[in-house]
């Protein structure tokens, strides 16, 4: 009898993985044989384990390595550090000197970003992004686009900034004048010499990238400041201060085709606040206190009647507005549907009341009978002739109506008896007198 000759589906040298007999998983690992009678394997495993006679159905093809790719052509095995490299490489500038350093539009679309280590430098992010760093920077001009999240500016000295962001917040900075847009009240963290004005950076197609960064350029919190060292007499004085329009707003721009959607003009209507995050605050629990906050404020704004005070414009003077003098009282039309609805309410209010009432009077009335069943139960009977106290067993067993009637006719019924009584002893005193 010819024997059978089992098709080999995996090669001498290909990687796969295999599971040998009493295994619960697969290892990889590389074919070494493959025995063409019995129609199984050898296997070497990466940690050099060596197995024989492993079934066809118990190997397959490893999987296939993922690589990562970066622009420039450079493959990486790891997630992991293909991220550090693009963010190294394409996603940050750092450790530079007198240079100009730009990102046009669609080289960040809306990554993380960072500036570190710059000396005299001119830095350009036109595009959209999401959080950016800033650290350790002198003498240096810095346009960032709109930022979806946090711009942080820490350790800066005798720059100028240029920045739409959803919050902004610096730490230790020193005279640094800042164009700024921020969707929420910027903060400023034991640094001096911190001066602000409306956003004034201009460049192509920056309209769209404020829609992408999910930013309103009509609501602006430039000028409502939070100071967190505000009185600390250790840090030099102003922590901060509002350029004067008067003074002038410097303007940077590309160019032609250039766009600032960000009004002059622009403001968030909203009262500053004595509260503010620190440099340590998680992302989310500063956006779940933002918007807790932002509800609570524009309630305010509509109910508030009380004098407000509103901090001044650059170039005008701080002003308190006196409270309007209260309107006369309005009288309401009253809603037909409202007015069915308390009306329908306020009667079955009543209903219920009355309810009530009647169950209390019920159960006091009960409780009257049997006090009266009771003492009549008590009673000596003697007195009574036999169809009173037949009428009396009647009204006990008769309704509660009829027991009532039967009590108010007791006392005629007793006087009666009692009479009955005196008679006969009359008679009797009589027969005696006779005799």
């Amino acid at each position: 009898m010819a024997s059978v000759v089992r098709t080999q589906t995996y090669a001498v040298g290909a990687e796969v993985e295999a599971k040998a007999k009493g295994w619960k998983q697969f290892y990889k690992g590389r074919v070494t044989a493959f025995d063409e009678a019995s129609g199984t394997y050898s296997v070497e495993f990466e940690d050099g384990d060596k197995q024989t006679g492993i079934k066809g159905f118990n190997v397959r093809a490893a999987a296939k390595k993922e690589t990562f790719t970066a622009p420039d052509g450079k493959t990486f095995d790891t997630k992991q550090a293909f991220r550090k490299y693009m963010s190294e490489t394409f996603y940050s500038f750092r450790d530079q000197s007198g240079q100009t350093l730009i990102k046009k539009e669609g080289d960040i679309a809306g990554q993380t970003f960072s500036i570190c280590n710059l000396q005299s430098c001119e830095v350009q992010i036109l595009d959209h992004s999401d959080q950016v760093l800033v650290d350790g920077i002198t003498d240096c001009t810095v346009i960032i686009g709109p930022s979806s999240e946090s711009v942080f500016v820490r350790k800066a000295k005798n720059c100028k900034f240029f920045i739409a962001c959803k919050q902004f917040r610096s730490r230790d900075c020193e005279n640094c004048l800042v164009s700024l847009y921020s969707k929420t009240e910027p903060v400023v963290e034991t640094s001096t010499g911190m001066r602000f004005f409306p956003y004034s950076a201009s460049y192509p197609n920056q309209t769209a990238h404020f829609a992408m960064a999910k930013l309103q350029p009509e609501h602006n919190h430039w000028c409502n400041v939070f100071d967190f060292n505000k009185g600390d007499a250790s840090i030099p004085e102003p922590h901060w201060e509002l350029v004067p329009e008067a003074e002038g707003w410097p303007l940077w721009t590309t160019g032609e085709e250039a766009e600032n959607p960000v009004p002059a003009t622009a403001r968030a209507h909203v009262v500053p606040k004595e509260q503010g995050f620190a440099i340590g605050t998680e992302q989310t629990e500063a956006q779940r206190v933002f918007d807790q906050q932002e509800e609570d404020q524009h309630q305010q704004v509509h109910q508030e009647a009380g004098s407000t005070t509103c901090a001044s414009w650059p170039g005008q003077a701080s002003a308190t507005i006196a409270p309007p003098a209260p309107p006369a009282p309005a009288v309401e039309e009253a809603d037909p549907a409202t007015a069915a609805d308390d009306s329908t309410s306020e009667g079955q209010l009543k209903l219920s009341q009355q309810q009530q009432q009647q169950q209390q009077r019920q159960q006091q009335q009960r409780r009257q009978q049997q006090q009266q069943q009771q003492q009549q139960q008590e009673r000596p009977v003697e007195a009574q002739p036999a169809a009173t106290a037949a009428a009396a067993a009647a009204a006990a067993a008769a309704s509660p109506k009829a027991q009532n009637l039967s009590a108010k006719s007791e006392p005629a019924t007793t006087i009666a008896a009692e009479a009955e009584q005196v008679s006969q002893l009359a008679d009797g005193v009589n027969a005696i007198a006779t005799e």
